[in-house]
């Protein structure tokens, strides 16, 4: 019998010095990105940052890209979960609880986010997204998500329902104080919507129920982002399921390449049209912006964001606009992706996120029945969205997860960690008409409960 010759293992020599100097953080190599983060870092800790719209953009785009980068390395977190956006998120909100940043940097920081920048990144995607579109694809999925937001509004109902018996909840407070106003088409809807339908008829000022609603929307929020990273990771592991950011099947985008990829390839070659190209998207997405505040103040009961949406979706599906306008919106929604997400997720949890509120009002029934609600959510959505000939997770995705969520800066959340930023028209629209809807059948189921 031959001899079986051991081959002696060689040890493997990881490079490190290699491995670091590969690493990027904001796009930039460490040898750049450390000593611009030390200088501003002295700057805001010494009171001499600057304190305007320059010193809010230098911190965010620095502790946003160090969150991102760590909350995307961080096993488990980082491949199933959605690290790179929950980091920065809980990451800028426990800044402030734990007093790390300066009182002066948080104000403007929150003076930013709060002047309209969240409004400015959706613009740019929802408009980019649509525009990029092609016509028939376009109008075939918007007449299709109707029946699928009311199938998952539907399994919503039924979930809490089972929520609520579960926990040994009664129905008006699993169904009505805990569950239900998630749906009402994102935080306005929690903090201004609902508390005025129930202050009449429970005797309380509106601002009683605020505060509670917020909450149970953060907490439905952050279970439809880890949610987003799960379905993401179960798409890579069957292809079969997922069109990779397209909700028809058999359907196929004018341009193929995920949005924060296009920056890269649709270069001209020609830095000046290129820079053109931001120019002209940046001005198309804000004229469809004003346009939807302009019919918002005629038809108040849609936001002006929701009318954005459904006019970008008439103009494209007509062919108003040309080539060079739509790639040109394309463009810019790529730059915007590409280099300013983990900035404004951060600065949403610096702004918005109050670590010690989230934990006031978290019991485990409230949990139990808040997680059960968006389960119901995807449920509905991936039974009627087959229906609907939909791929599956990004039903799931696109409906689902974005019917219980926090609307603009929630959608953002689901939509990056899944990686799928194109879907925002239809993310944006399941949040603003199906938390219509909700709030029609809250206001008619109420008082049988009562």
């Amino acid at each position: 019998m031959d001899k079986q010759i051991s081959v002696p293992a060689v040890p493997v020599k990881i490079d490190f010095k290699t491995k670091f100097r590969s690493i990027k953080i904001s796009s930039l190599p460490l040898k750049y990105y450390i000593p611009f983060s030390i200088i501003i870092l002295i700057a805001a800790y010494t009171g001499n940052l600057n304190k305007d719209i320059i010193g809010s953009i230098a911190f965010l785009l620095m502790a946003g890209g160090l969150f991102s980068y760590v909350g995307g390395v961080i096993p488990i977190l980082g491949s199933w979960m959605g690290g790179a956006i929950l980091l920065p998120l809980f990451g800028g909100s426990a800044l402030v609880y734990f007093g790390l940043i300066p009182d002066y940097v948080q104000t403007n920081i929150s003076g930013l986010i709060g002047s309209g920048f969240v409004n400015l990144f959706l613009s740019a995607i929802i408009i980019g997204s649509i525009l990029s579109m092609d016509r028939r694809v376009l109008v075939s999925i918007s007449l299709r998500l109707l029946p699928c937001i009311i199938g998952s509004l539907a399994f919503v109902f039924v979930f809490l329902f089972l929520g609520s018996l579960l926990t040994g909840s009664s129905l008006l407070q699993g169904l009505f104080m805990i569950g239900l106003p998630n749906y009402t088409g994102g935080s306005s809807g929690a903090i201004a919507v609902v508390p005025s339908i129930y202050s009449p008829i429970f005797h309380k000022p509106a601002g009683s129920f605020s505060g509670q609603f917020l909450v149970y929307m953060n907490i439905s929020n952050l279970v439809c982002v880890v949610f987003a990273g799960l379905l993401h990771k179960l798409g890579k592991r069957f292809p079969s399921l997922t069109g990779n950011g397209e909700l028809l099947k058999e359907a196929r985008k004018s341009m193929d390449q995920p949005a924060e990829e296009k920056i890269k390839s649709t270069g001209t070659g020609d830095l000046k049209k290129d820079i053109t190209k931001l120019g002209i998207g940046l001005f198309v997405s804000v004229a469809f912006m004003i346009a939807g505040n302009i019919l918002q103040s005629l038809v108040p009961q849609l936001n002006f964001i929701a009318w954005a949406v459904i006019l970008v979706i008439i103009v494209k599906a007509t062919g108003f606009l040309d080539d060079t306008l739509c790639q040109s919106s394309d463009y810019w929604q790529g730059f915007m992706v590409r280099n300013f997400l983990p900035f404004l997720i951060t600065g949403i949890g610096i702004s918005s996120l109050d670590l010690s509120q989230v934990t006031s009002y978290f019991t485990i029934a409230n949990f139990i029945i808040i997680t059960l609600g968006v389960i119901g959510s995807v449920v509905g959505s991936l039974i009627i969205g087959k229906l609907m000939k939909f791929h599956p997770i990004d039903a799931m995705i696109a409906v689902g997860l974005n019917l219980g969520n926090l609307g603009g800066t929630g959608a953002i959340g689901v939509l990056s960690t899944s990686e799928r930023m194109g879907m925002m028209p239809f993310a944006t629209i399941a949040n603003r008409i199906g938390g219509a809807i909700m709030v029609i059948i809250i206001s008619l189921l109420l008082p049988f409960f009562l």
